[in-house]
């Protein structure tokens, strides 16, 4: 009887470690992962906020804004929301821009610039979902549906 138990329990827990192995092997890597990290995080964020703080009809919420300060704490919120170990110790999205006024389309070129950039780093279905992930955050930052 302890033969058939000790049998039973080495095949209940060789199946358990099998099946923990098959979960890593299968592709169960955050979306930080797949995106690249902290490379590409830095790469589209950069990218993102360059152009849109050169962007005529941008520009004015980025006056005034030490860039590199913002590029980092984007990374660090990208990074946790994504699934990274990272830490975001920044405003949340509605208090960092109640006072900018973004309207709905500043907004959208501003999340365009995301877009082009993400295209060239990222593949479409994480970009998809980190897109989807931000979505969210519209009704934080826009305060004028001009």
């Amino acid at each position: 009887m302890i033969k058939l138990l000790t049998y039973l329990f080495i095949i209940s827990l060789t199946s358990c470690v099998q099946q923990n192995a098959n979960l890593q092997v299968s592709g169960q890597a955050t979306l930080f992962e797949r995106i690249g990290g902290i490379p590409v995080l830095t790469v589209v964020v950069s990218e993102t906020i360059d152009s849109a703080a050169q962007h005529p009809k941008l520009e004015r919420t980025f006056k005034g804004i030490k860039l590199a300060t913002l590029k980092e704490s984007v990374v660090n919120q990208l990074c946790v929301l994504s699934g990274g170990d990272c830490k975001y110790e920044g405003e949340t999205m509605k208090n960092s821009h109640a006072d900018l006024k973004i309207t709905t389309a500043e907004f959208e070129l501003f999340v365009q610039a995301m877009r082009d950039s993400l295209n060239r780093h990222v593949a479409t279905r994480e970009k998809n979902e980190l897109l989807k992930l931000l979505a969210p955050m519209k009704r934080d930052i826009v305060h004028q549906n001009n």
